[in-house]
């Protein structure tokens, strides 16, 4: 189906809509000139008749000789178009008269007196200018117009016919030369759209016309420059990532070196102490207690390096996001009773596809700084969690002293810490877990006091009966 919306429909439409106008102005004025000149000639050439017939009735008249004029009206009876005719005196009556059966249309009526001549005896049988006229009677000869319009019809036809394989020829170069334009834009267009998904291996066709060449070239010009840009950029990003990777490395190395120097310093210092023969007995229980905690260390350190290393493989499994936060609250609050958690969820349930204990791991963690930051006085924890049409959100709110302003958007980098013991991986490995889950995580202070996180995740509705508002408090 074609479209009345592009450059080609247009230009054709306009080029039509002028050529036919054209025409058809120009045929009008032609039909309307032809038919007036016809008409003129046609009354003409009877007028002559009529004349003819009247100077050859004269004597007829004179005597009266209705044989003559008769033969003279059958005469002009045969001419084609001639309906009647008929020849009077003066008096008025009727001395010949013929006539055809003839009923279409009408007549036309033309009147020429029949007129004696009464010249001068040196201009006999001439008709000077001087020569005196008396009028005798008249002729009286009706003709039809249908011959003439019939002959104005077919010529109408034929220039209107004429016309439109006139008019066909220039539409037709037009359309051509429309569609020489337009193809090539129109290709143009569609390595655009391949262009913009990714194809950058596609070239426009430049067509027929120089313009449309040069155009074409400019533009395959230009996906040559931008693909030599792109395969630059790859290879510099390529670089960028193999020195980011090698910084990152470099840093995790220092941090594991910084991390594990002291532990391992203090095992040493206490083997060292327990290989003296000397040492008695409740020094060498210390120094086991100092050995068992600073391995409990090592290997807490360790764990939480791998995890930040090591890339996450997920054990997918559907669960139900107010069971999951149910439970979780109930585990913290058995671990530790120095907090209130209060928990409010959504009254319509939803359920994610994750990695239950990665996520779990991930929430405890903020969890556990919101307790170990928040004012016991000023009041709980406060727990929440609500679905909408694309994810499930969590927040955790605490009513300690908040987040440094200038530190805010820092916590959840890597190695990013403020406590002493601290290897700044906790938050880093909470944002790394959320976002393998498409979700992310974000915190602020609150205005009232504290800190809120808030933590999303992709979610499925499970289509259950509303409950009422489920709340928990430890």
């Amino acid at each position: 189906m074609m479209k009345f919306d592009s450059i080609q429909t247009k230009l054709t439409g306009i080029a039509i809509l002028f050529i036919i106008g054209t025409s058809v102005t120009m045929g009008g004025v032609g039909i309307r000139l032809t038919m007036g000149f016809l008409k003129q000639r046609f009354h003409e050439n009877y007028v002559v008749l009529s004349e003819y017939l009247a100077k050859n009735a004269e004597l007829g008249v004179l005597l009266e000789d209705t044989d003559m004029l008769g033969k003279l009206a059958d005469n002009m009876i045969e001419q084609a178009d001639v309906v009647k005719v008929s020849i009077k005196n003066r008096s008025g009556s009727e001395l010949a008269r013929a006539e055809k059966k003839y009923s279409q249309g009408s007549f036309v009526k033309i009147k020429t007196p029949i007129r004696q001549i009464q010249a001068e005896e040196s201009e006999m049988f001439l008709y000077g200018a001087d020569a005196q006229q008396e009028i005798l009677g008249n002729v009286e000869l009706f003709y039809s117009a249908t011959g003439l319009r019939s002959l104005i019809k077919k010529l109408a036809v034929i220039f209107i016919l004429i016309s439109v394989v006139l008019s066909l020829f220039p539409v037709t170069w037009y359309w051509v030369m429309a569609r020489s334009i337009t193809a090539p834009l129109t290709d143009l267009l569609d390595v655009s759209k391949k262009v913009s998904r990714g194809d950058m291996d596609v070239r426009a066709r430049g067509g027929e016309l120089r313009e449309t060449r040069t155009l074409a070239n400019v533009f395959n010009e230009m996906l040559d420059s931008i693909k030599t840009q792109q395969q630059e950029m790859a290879k510099v990003h390529v670089e960028m990532a193999k020195q980011k990777s090698l910084a990152e490395i470099g840093q995790f190395s220092t941090m594991v070196a910084h991390e594990l120097k002291n532990p391992i310093a203090i095992i040493k210092g206490s083997l060292d102490i327990l290989k003296k023969p000397e040492v008695d007995g409740e020094t060498r229980q210390t120094m086991v207690l100092y050995l068992d905690e600073e391995v409990q260390r090592l290997t807490r350190l360790v764990d939480e390096f791998l995890l930040f290393a090591k890339p996450k493989t997920l054990n997918y499994s559907r669960f139900s996001m107010n069971g999951f936060m149910t439970d979780l609250v109930k585990k913290q609050c058995f671990a530790n009773s120095e907090n209130d958690i209060s928990l409010v969820l959504d009254p319509e349930d939803s359920e994610i596809q994750g990695d239950i204990y990665l996520l779990e791991r991930a929430v405890t963690n903020i969890l556990k700084n919101a307790q170990d930051n928040s004012d016991k006085d000023a009041g709980g924890i406060e727990v929440s969690g609500h679905n909408n049409s694309s994810h499930y959100t969590i927040r955790i709110k605490d009513r300690g002293k908040g987040i440094k302003a200038e530190i805010l958007d820092d916590i959840f980098n890597p190695f990013f810490t403020t406590r002493a013991k601290g290897t700044g991986l906790g938050l880093a490995i909470v944002r790394d877990i959320i976002r393998s889950h498409g979700g992310d995580v974000h915190a602020w202070n609150r205005k009232s006091g504290g800190a809120c996180f808030e933590i999303k995740i992709k979610q499925k509705k499970m289509m259950k009966d509303a409950k009422k508002m489920m709340n928990a408090e430890c």
